[in-house]
């Protein structure tokens, strides 16, 4: 959820959306930053809840996020959209169930209130 910039960058560029001004009226354009938005919602509420728990060094949280970003990427789809829209979608599985098992063992570990939190984020 933390790299959105680098993630719409890279979909941005993929032929067929080429969302060069970041307002384009294109659908792929429009369904992209409405994708990013629905992101950064989750992206801000796992930080918030992570701040006010107190449980984390939100220092290290967000110097690793700096980093993460400042890295950029390339997943190697070359500005096809194909492929770029199936690493989407295969990314898109992983996160899920990576929030699905966050929130299981978050149940098991006696937090509500994360295990609700990621379940909501999965389902999305």
């Amino acid at each position: 959820e933390e790299a959105l910039p680098t993630y719409q960058t890279m979909i941005n560029t993929l032929d067929g959306v080429r969302d060069e001004t970041g307002a384009s009226d294109s659908p792929w354009a429009v369904w992209t930053r409405r994708w990013t938005a629905e992101e950064n919602r989750h992206g801000d509420l796992l930080a918030r809840y992570l701040y006010l728990s107190g449980r984390v060094d939100m220092r290290m949280v967000e110097r690793t996020v700096q980093y993460l970003i400042g890295a950029g990427m390339d997943p190697g789809t070359e500005n096809n959209p194909y492929l770029g829209f199936v690493y989407t979608s295969f990314q898109e599985r992983a996160t899920s169930i990576s929030h699905g098992n966050t929130a299981r063992l978050a149940k098991e570990g006696g937090d509500p209130v994360l295990a609700r939190i990621c379940g909501t984020i999965a389902a999305d």
